[in-house]
């Protein structure tokens, strides 16, 4: 299901023929970034019916308010409402293909026990297919309890220092150790680690309980201390929101994005996580939402979202892409709307 945003109610007062010339209408502007006129309409679309009846329900259209005419000989354009009656009334999603799917499988299963990869890879897929730019919000971690650490040899001088959860949600980061220390060594670390850690909620784990691991292992403070401070910054990535963002160019190849003042307005939305978190339309759980130019905060009206909710290890996150007013919505909605439905799977 659809749900769009600060939108009053459509009014479902077209008939097929004009549903059918607002959809020619929206398809070839958003192909072509030009007017649609009444002769192109008909030759592409062979419809059984003159240019001049055609031009007719035009006219219709515009006046009711779903089409414009931005020059006075020009052909016409969908407005946002027009936009918005097709999105809730017509559209159909379009479904991704099989080897679409099977390269999402893989972005996501690949290192599904790495959560920033398959973050990173999932928002690279979305940019991909739908060409714009896309946006992912992985939540914070509020329930999760400290299960084990562990320090694994990686090349000498460094290690790779796992943190696993009772969700089953491993965070990791490479430090670097003194050279020549054992395997041993480090398991010995990990689990002084764990004897302090154990069935500790993480936002209530603190560096001074580690007093007395640096007690019992004083020749190896350095790793120690190295470990504490890999720790710090996992659980402080744990503990807020991130925002992860993936093809902001690809907006550079859309003509509206020519104009300098809407290019200046979409990079300074990108350009610090809580700016996009803050101007995201508000979520609607984990259904599909479509806000269209207007219906987002002041600093989005020439854009428009596509976004819905998943669920990872229990906490809400939000997805979607960022692209012109002239979006290809129905690739927009069911690419998102796959990539929902696979996290969801695999994730719970």
């Amino acid at each position: 299901m659809v749900m769009s945003a600060n939108r009053g109610d459509i009014e479902m007062t077209l008939d097929e023929r004009k549903r059918q010339i607002l959809q020619s209408i929206i398809r070839d502007y958003v192909e072509t970034a030009e007017p649609v006129g009444s002769r192109a309409v008909v030759r592409k679309h062979d419809l059984k019916i003159s240019a001049a009846t055609v031009r007719n329900e035009m006219a219709d259209l515009e006046e009711m308010g779903y089409l414009e005419q931005p020059h006075t000989s020009a052909g016409r354009i969908p407005s946002e409402r027009g936009f918005r009656y097709y999105v809730d009334c017509m559209m159909e999603n379009e479904n991704l293909s099989e080897e679409q799917m099977e390269e999402l499988r893989n972005a996501i299963t690949k290192n599904v026990r790495d959560l920033d990869e398959v973050i990173a890879n999932v928002a690279h897929f979305l940019s991909q297919i739908t060409r714009y730019t896309s946006f992912i919000v992985v939540p914070s971690i509020h329930t999760s309890q400290f299960r084990y650490l562990q320090l694994l040899p990686l090349n000498p001088g460094e290690a790779l220092l796992l943190l696993v959860t009772d969700l089953g949600l491993i965070m990791h980061r490479k430090i670097e150790i003194p050279k020549g220390v054992s395997h041993q060594d480090l398991e010995n670390i990990g689990a002084l680690f764990n004897n302090v850690f154990a069935n500790r909620r993480l936002e209530e784990l603190r560096r001074t309980d580690l007093q007395v691991i640096r007690e019992e292992l004083h020749q190896r403070r350095k790793i120690i201390d190295t470990a504490l401070d890999a720790v710090d910054l996992l659980l402080q990535s744990s503990h807020d929101d991130r925002v992860v963002i993936s093809g902001v160019l690809n907006m550079l190849n859309e003509p509206e994005f020519k104009d300098l003042d809407k290019l200046r307005r979409f990079l300074s939305l990108i350009e610090e996580e809580n700016t996009i978190k803050n101007h995201l339309p508000q979520s609607s759980g984990e259904s599909l939402n479509i806000s269209i130019g207007q219906e987002n905060p002041d600093d989005m009206k020439d854009m428009s979202v596509v976004m819905a909710g998943y669920k990872s290890f229990d906490e809400l996150g939000t997805m979607g892409v960022i692209g012109p007013i002239r979006m290809e919505y129905w690739r927009a909605a069911g690419t998102v709307e796959a990539v929902r439905m696979l996290i969801k799977d695999i994730l719970s």
